[in-house]
């Protein structure tokens, strides 16, 4: 793994904004394990749309992206999950049960597929593009470290924990800073109080579009903003499957105000 280091301004937090980004990261992570009482029900279709596979975060599992594959549904695109359980890192053969799911969901359609990563799910599905470039249509980030060096930093102490290898020394070879060969959008937020604004953003040549909303780290998959900012991803990288009429995903209900489908 070959990563660079960059000091960026905005990455400088007074010791309080620090401090409130991580209670509310705390906060989030607190409610997502309570179930809420409301639930968003709508007629989903299932066809038509542009493919869409949705990679969970570090320790996530698909039900953590649950609400963002509704709300792509219900706007009109197909949702799929990953589909590999719960995401503990990279594996020697994390591509080749990729590969396999990939299989399913394109066994009646070979076109290439959008991949959408959150967090480290997002490194998965850049470098899996650079990897099978002709299984993958896009690229899209969801608050992913793929810029810079975070070697000494917390979070990397909390993935090798993890996943059991050296943040620089995967089982796979990859260089998170390169771009993949396929059309690649990062999106980000200032107020992630986990990931730092310049590993999530990335620098010049490293995305083809960077797209900011306002959403702590841990809301990026129930997100409105996350939500429509992964559409307006889409539309940049993909523009041959914009929906000539796009559907509302929400009818003034958030998406972490639960789901039902």
């Amino acid at each position: 793994m070959t990563i660079a280091a960059r000091d960026d301004p905005a990455d400088r937090k007074s010791p309080y904004d620090a401090a409130a980004q991580m209670l509310r990261e705390c906060w989030l992570l607190a409610r997502s394990v309570v179930p809420e009482g409301r639930t968003l029900r709508r007629r989903i279709a299932r066809r038509g749309g542009p493919r869409i596979v949705v990679i969970p975060g570090l320790l996530a599992t698909d039900a953590a992206m649950r609400p963002l594959r509704l709300g792509l549904l219900c706007a009109g695109y197909r949702a799929y999950r990953w589909g590999l359980g719960r995401n503990l890192g990279a594996s020697a053969d994390l591509f080749e049960r990729l590969d396999r799911r990939l299989d399913q969901v394109q066994r009646r359609d070979d076109r290439p597929v959008i991949l959408l990563g959150w967090s480290f799910g997002g490194l998965i599905a850049r470098e899996y593009a650079k990897a099978a470039p002709h299984r993958v249509r896009a690229v899209i980030t969801l608050g992913s470290p793929f810029s810079g060096d975070l070697s000494a930093t917390m979070l990397a102490r909390v993935y090798e924990w993890i996943a059991g290898h050296r943040v620089d020394s995967p089982p796979i070879a990859c260089t998170l800073s390169e771009k993949p060969p396929v059309p690649t959008a990062a999106i980000w937020s200032r107020s992630d109080g986990i990931i730092p604004v310049s590993a999530a953003r990335g620098g010049a040549g490293e995305a083809d579009c960077s797209i900011e909303v306002a959403c702590a780290h841990l809301a990026f998959p129930s997100d409105a903003a996350a939500l429509a900012a992964v559409i307006e991803a889409i539309a940049r990288c993909c523009p041959e499957t914009v929906l000539a009429e796009p559907r509302a995903a929400f009818d003034g209900v958030g998406l972490a105000g639960g789901v039902a489908a």
